[in-house]
């Protein structure tokens, strides 16, 4: 009766992502913006943040908690944004950090008064705070039964995190961090049902490229005996992390999440630039995806595109994205919704559809033009000649090291004309170089076999102003194909993501 249990347990799935809003926000800094003076308008007139981001689509809201009463995220911060929320008519839901400070991926510190405690006495100070929390925020109208234990707790939480000695693998993970990290995630988990026993959990980490550890993770927490109800995944792909550029990869790791666990994926955190033109600790995130350049109009449509990716498939129940509120210079002005003036960016038109209505964004057909010509660009073929050549020098040399990585820079792939660059499969990406004598294509005989209504043209062009890119986008108008012109560097390759969904990389 197998097919009897997947479709009872495809059954439950949909029912726990039908709880949960589909297009939510972490929007956090607003009320730190407001106090600052900021302001924030659509279409030249200035609204109040929380109504203009409901008006725009936007259901759900994820609220920052720190641990204690003052200052930022601090129970009376998160209070007047839960508040806030309520009044606009969004779902927001509480992010128990069990810090006082930012804990993510790369830190989980204990706040100041429970740094001293032994992993019992901070396990029941812990379950103490969340039950106090829990009803605080209740009896001030939230609504919501969900609650995230924690913040990108992939290697600790609340003091628990590895040291310099400690492998930041799942096996390694298994034997020291991950178990006194799951006595706290309980003991929080404990609190929280105490105070409302209709709640439901969600569990937070980053990896979302690397499907071996994201399911060892969560095999970890199931088998220990913490609640996963659901499970969550950030997905910054302009970071660039493991080769994870294109949204499809991160799509398979959500999926295998999903066969893994039986329970839906939320998309906690989520960003797309709308520029390049930004500094501070995130500003080597600035990676082109293919197809979606660095502009206004491509943040748009990459996450038009991404939400439409995510609302066909069933595995995912809901997607936030991460401080569109910013408003000003520094490290997020890329990311945000809105110009430094305060001026809403086009990118707040792709939340406008309900799930119901979206459909899956089409695929591509990617074609480059150089110097009059035009090259049909074998992003496919290539990942899958590269990948025998990669797997047999990995297997000569044993493992990645110094002569792996010389042997892949100094050999030699060409498909179709275009020179597949090894060495970049080390951050998982595709690189493909035009090379001189590639062969020309006839863009006219590529869009006669294309369906318009399931794929787009992808033209990538060192100069979109080109005679050859305005011919070709006559004719795929005469065939009503859907055309994306983006604009390359004349000395750069044409970067792609690898492909697979497990790669070696800091964050």
């Amino acid at each position: 009766m197998k097919w009897c249990r997947n479709f009872l347990m495809a059954a439950f799935i949909a029912s726990a992502a039908a709880e949960t809003p589909f297009i939510g926000v972490d929007a956090n800094y607003s009320l730190g913006m407001e106090k600052e003076g900021k302001s924030w308008s659509w279409d030249g007139k200035k609204r109040d943040l929380f109504e203009g981001m409901a008006k725009s689509g936007v259901h759900g809201f994820r609220v920052r908690l720190w641990v204690g009463d003052e200052g930022a995220h601090g129970k009376i911060e998160s209070t007047s944004v839960v508040k806030r929320a309520l009044a606009a008519g969004l779902d927001p839901y509480l992010v128990i950090f069990l810090s006082e400070d930012w804990a993510d991926l790369m830190k989980q510190p204990a706040p100041k008064i429970w740094a001293d405690l032994d992993l019992k006495a901070r396990a029941a100070a812990v379950k103490d705070y969340s039950r106090e929390m829990v009803t605080h925020f209740r009896s001030e109208g939230l609504k919501s039964h969900l609650y995230e234990i924690g913040n990108e707790i992939d290697y600790g939480i609340c003091g628990v995190y590895p040291g310099k000695s400690t492998k930041k693998s799942p096996e390694s993970l298994s034997k020291k961090c991950w178990p006194e990290a799951v006595e706290l995630i309980k003991a929080s988990q404990a609190g929280v049902l105490e105070a409302d026993p209709e709640a439901k959990f969600l569990l937070h980490i980053a990896h979302w490229w690397d499907v071996e550890f994201v399911n060892g993770f969560f095999k970890f927490m199931k088998e220990n005996a913490a609640r996963v109800d659901y499970a969550g995944l950030s997905y910054f792909p302009s970071s660039n992390i493991g080769g994870s550029l294109e949204m499809g990869q991160f799509l398979d790791v959500a999926k295998r999440l999903n066969e893994l666990t039986n329970v839906p994926v939320i998309v906690p955190e989520v960003a797309y630039p709308s520029t390049a033109d930004f500094k501070g600790q995130f500003s080597r995130w600035k990676k082109e995806t293919p197809g979606y350049p660095l502009t206004p109009d491509g943040q748009r449509r990459w996450v038009s595109d991404f939400l439409d990716a995510c609302a066909k498939t069933p595995a995912i129940a809901g997607v936030y994205y991460w401080s569109p509120e910013w408003c000003g210079e520094g490290m997020w002005k890329g990311m945000a919704f809105f110009d430094p003036d305060g001026s809403a960016r086009p990118a707040w038109s792709a939340f406008a559809k309900p799930r119901a209505e979206r459909s899956a964004p089409k695929s591509s057909v990617f074609l480059e033009v150089r110097d009059g010509k035009v090259h049909a660009v074998p992003v496919a073929t290539a990942r899958e000649k590269a990948a025998p050549v990669l797997a047999e020098k990995l297997a000569k040399a044993g493992r990645v090291n110094v002569d792996y990585i010389k042997d892949i820079t100094d050999s030699v792939l060409v498909v179709d004309g275009y020179r597949v660059i090894l060495r970049a499969s080390l951050s998982g990406n595709l690189d493909l170089a035009l090379q001189p004598d590639a062969p020309v294509a006839d863009a006219k005989a590529v869009i006669d076999k294309m369906d318009p209504a399931a794929q787009r043209l992808m033209v990538f062009a060192v100069n979109p102003e080109d005679r050859v890119v305005a011919e070709t986008l006559a004719v795929a108008s005469q065939r009503g194909v859907e055309v994306v012109v983006h604009p390359v560097a004349d000395d750069k390759p044409l970067k792609f993501g690898l492909g697979g969904t497990k790669a070696d990389s800091a964050y």
